[in-house]
């Protein structure tokens, strides 16, 4: 289960101090480049640790950040993006889930529809393939694309953080399960159900039936 990063703004702190003072303190050096034709800010870079490397990069239109990234641990690998909106609001978060330097998960600032979102790429090569979203802290729910076309065919419910409901679209096209798989407060697998019709009433399968056709497995 995915853990949600701080979300709590690095990057944007760099481009603001430099836009109000254009002064790097005695132990943290910021250097600005510009574009050519313009003259715009269009990057900063900063050693904020002082250790003589560059860890930050701030990319800006004017005095707006765009994006920005962070080398939290000083391995010399990015480990954190940060996404801004129009108004210089930060948007989401992108972390590498192996600390690896290949970003493949994005936290959303504000809530969708009142919940938390994380946004994460399974196969690490930036198709989202996932979304949990989150009450609090707390997981309730996750829609996955198993198959990489674009459309969700997996929906996991959670109780207390628990898995208690898997459904699948086993036709992959759609967008609305005919089996389910059912679990029981501590998470032991309960029954398999069916709905042929998707008329939103499932029934139970027996003992042994196949509930998803090969090349239907999840992630």
């Amino acid at each position: 289960m995915q853990f949600r990063p701080s979300i709590r703004p690095v990057i944007a702190g760099a481009a603001f101090g430099f836009a109000v003072s254009c002064a790097p303190t005695a132990t943290k050096t910021v250097n600005p480049s510009y574009d050519s034709y313009s003259g715009r800010l269009i990057q900063l870079t900063a050693d904020q640790d002082g250790d003589g490397r560059v860890d930050q990069w701030t990319y800006l239109d004017g005095t707006r950040p765009l994006r920005g990234e962070k080398d939290m641990d000083q391995d010399g690998r990015i480990d954190r993006w940060e996404y801004f909106g129009p108004q210089a609001e930060l948007v989401s978060v992108g972390t590498s889930s192996r600390n690896d330097g290949v970003e493949d998960t994005w936290t959303w600032v504000a809530p969708v529809n009142g919940e938390g979102r994380v946004d994460l790429s399974l196969a690490r090569d930036r198709h989202i393939d996932k979304r949990e979203y989150y009450a609090g802290d707390v997981i309730a729910h996750a829609e996955l694309d198993t198959n990489a076309d674009g459309r969700v065919d997996r929906w996991d419910r959670y109780e207390n953080r628990v898995l208690r409901e898997v459904q699948f679209d086993t036709t992959f096209r759609a967008a609305r399960a005919d089996r389910r798989l059912l679990y029981d407060p501590q998470g032991h697998f309960v029954a398999a159900e069916a709905d042929d019709d998707r008329d939103g009433r499932f029934n139970r399968l027996s003992p042994g039936t196949t509930v998803i056709p090969p090349g239907g497995t999840s992630k």
